[in-house]
């Protein structure tokens, strides 16, 4: 069967982008969803021990909250990693049951959806960044680094259990 949700029911920018951020998410958690905790947690690249599909579920969470919180709204950037732990948010992905990993994202993807339904897509912003970016660029963002860790997710999931798909 073929997903259709990423169909939007109206056609302006907004709406596209929106409906283009909800359905990468949702793949993103079809990918996880029904794993075992043994397949959720395995690293099948023994180069990249960290790259388990909860791991990766949960930095995409940690991704969103930092763009949003930090580039987009100049906060305090929330996330796990530091300059002496970069992948902090994936070694917090392992005490992480599949369950609370899958919870957790969509939580974090509502809010970012809610943020970018109301704020303005041309509002500028520096965070700390060199060059400012708006908020359109963000969002834009995200569905771009979302896709492309579906595509590990993927990955992931075929080494695991063989599926594969949409």
């Amino acid at each position: 069967m073929t997903r259709t949700d990423d169909i939007p029911d109206a056609y302006d920018e907004r709406s596209v982008l929106l409906q283009m951020l909800h359905y990468t998410q949702d793949t993103a958690v079809a990918k996880v969803s029904g794993l075992s905790e043994e397949l959720a947690h395995r690293a099948p690249l023994p180069e990249s021990p960290l790259m388990t599909p909860v791991n990766l579920l949960n930095h995409l969470r940690w991704v969103e909250r930092s763009w949003v919180n930090a580039d987009l709204f100049g906060g305090e950037d929330e996330a796990p990693w530091t300059d002496e732990d970069p992948d902090a948010e994936f070694r917090q992905g392992e005490d992480l049951t599949v369950t609370e990993a899958i919870e957790l994202y969509e939580q974090e993807a509502a809010r970012t959806r809610a943020t970018f339904a109301e704020v303005e897509l041309d509002m500028v912003r520096r965070g700390g960044r060199e060059q400012p970016v708006t908020a359109r660029w963000i969002l834009l963002h995200l569905i771009e680094e979302t896709a492309r860790h579906n595509g590990h997710l993927d990955i992931l999931r075929e080494l695991a259990d063989g599926s594969t798909g949409d």
